[in-house]
């Protein structure tokens, strides 16, 4: 009996103990199996690899700099005003803070390019390098208000950084960018963005240049960024930090860029030539809008009108006539005319284009050698002018020996201030306005002041309105 019950508890011992080990290779496969398909899961959540602009801030702040100037300004005064209300002063201190970077070297000299409102109508200007050093004996190369581009330079020994440029024409909406330079008066501060669009125009706004075909980006910008590097993932400098739109002047998600393309050259001219020339057209034009569009089958609004010809321009020696509607300008489909103008302003004199232009429903090219737009300051055009000035806000025609104001644009600072279509303009600042050439004179006059007293006539009625440019 004692062996019947020790084989019994042999065999339950047996049984027991096959139970666990199959309970263990069981519980072995189960934890594997489960192991292998959390590493099958891990595969497939996709992962994304966040960039490190650290590398590019480091090479490229060296080559920053953060500019201040100090400057008296002339203010124009009323003399109705005074009349009432007696003298009041007529110039006040003027301080700017802005920024820039060392973009060329010769020999112990530095070459600092800049926006040229930073610079304009300071007496004293001072750069502060990365390092902290301050170089007191700064020297103003020259300044272009229609490209807003200035080139300052200073003497020093030491072997400084200078910023790569590159090709901002390679630039592709959605390419990384980063902004350097001093918003508030922080130096070295670097933001992070996109190139958001290009080939932008930002109509008239205080110091906004003639010449708009920005680079637009969503990297921060903010007083202070003005004349600072926009630089691409390989470190290269491909804009000029210049402007934004914002209702609080603050940092709105929209900021403006000079094209390096553009800066270069104009830094390049007035480094060699103490100004700038620039390629000329010889045409008045205006947008397409939608009845144009549409008398000409066009699907959308796009190009520009030609609505006269300067005799003796590259444009009528081309062939180009009134009437012509140009569609695009070397392979670049023509938008406005801002664009188109900021292009052949960007180009030198002799330099040849080549124009789709689209005349009795045909396309056809045409190529032009550009001219000097010195030269042709005064031309005349075939029949009566028209000039269209968006960075006042206003445009105007002569007629009859008078200069008489077009249109308005609603939005521009000179809105409010009284100017009305019909218009006539009789004097600017001192200057009589009898012809459009004396209106641009006063005009360009008027901008190195800072402000615009000028005199109109509507109907039998007088009056003065004074506004800043």
């Amino acid at each position: 009996m004692k062996k019947v019950f020790g084989i019994l508890g042999i065999g339950v011992v047996g049984v027991l103990v096959g139970l666990l080990i199959s309970a263990r290779i069981n519980a072995t496969e189960n934890l594997r199996a489960q192991e292998k398909g959390k590493a099958v899961q891990e595969k497939q959540i996709p992962t994304v690899s966040i960039p490190s602009f650290a590398d590019i801030a480091e090479a490229v702040l060296p080559s920053v700099v953060n500019i201040e100037g100090k400057g008296k300004v002339n203010i124009p005064i009323d003399p109705f005003f005074e009349f009432f209300f007696g003298p009041r002063p007529r110039s006040f201190e003027r301080s700017s803070l802005g920024s820039g970077f060392i973009f060329m070297k010769k020999g112990n000299t530095y070459f600092v390019m800049t926006n040229n409102h930073v610079i304009k109508g300071m007496d004293e200007i001072r750069i502060t390098l990365y390092d902290g050093t301050v170089i007191e004996d700064v020297k103003v190369v020259g300044g272009d208000s229609s490209s807003d581009i200035a080139v300052l330079k200073f003497e020093s020994k030491d072997d400084l950084p200078v910023a790569k440029l590159g090709n901002s024409d390679e630039l592709r909406v959605g390419d990384w960018v980063i902004a350097i330079g001093s918003p508030f008066g922080f130096s070295s501060t670097v933001t992070v963005g996109v190139i958001s669009a290009k080939h932008r125009s930002i109509g008239a706004i205080p110091e906004a240049p003639s010449i708009q075909d920005f680079l637009q980006t969503d990297a921060a910008i903010n007083p202070g960024n003005s004349g600072g590097p926009l630089v691409n993932v390989r470190g290269e400098v491909v804009g000029v930090n210049t402007a934004i739109v914002s209702r609080t002047g603050q940092y709105a998600g929209i900021g403006f860029a000079v094209p390096i393309n553009i800066a270069k050259n104009v830094a390049e001219q007035l480094i060699e030539k103490g100004k700038v020339e620039r390629g000329y057209l010889g045409i008045f034009m205006q947008d397409v809008d939608q009845n144009i569009a549409k008398h000409f089958k066009l699907k959308k609004p796009q190009g520009v009108i030609v609505t006269d010809v300067v005799k003796g321009s590259p444009a009528e020696k081309a062939g180009i006539k009134s009437g012509d509607l140009i569609l695009e300008i070397d392979g670049r489909g023509v938008k406005n005319s801002i664009q188109l103008r900021a292009y052949v302003q960007s180009k030198k004199p002799g330099d040849k284009v080549k124009l789709k232009v689209l005349r009795d429903g045909k396309e056809m090219e045409i190529n032009v050698n550009l001219g000097s737009a010195d030269k042709f300051a005064s031309a005349q055009p075939s029949k009566e002018r028209s000039q269209n000035t968006k960075d006042i806000g206003i445009s105007v025609r002569e007629e009859g020996g008078k200069v008489i104001v077009q249109s308005v644009d609603p939005n521009s600072p000179v809105a409010s201030v009284g100017i009305e279509p019909g218009d006539v303009i009789l004097k600017i600042n001192d200057k009589d306005i009898k012809s459009l050439e004396d209106y641009r004179r006063a005009i360009e006059e008027a901008k190195a002041k800072g402000s615009v007293l000028m005199l109109l006539q509507s109907g039998e009625i007088k009056k003065w309105v004074a506004f800043t440019i």
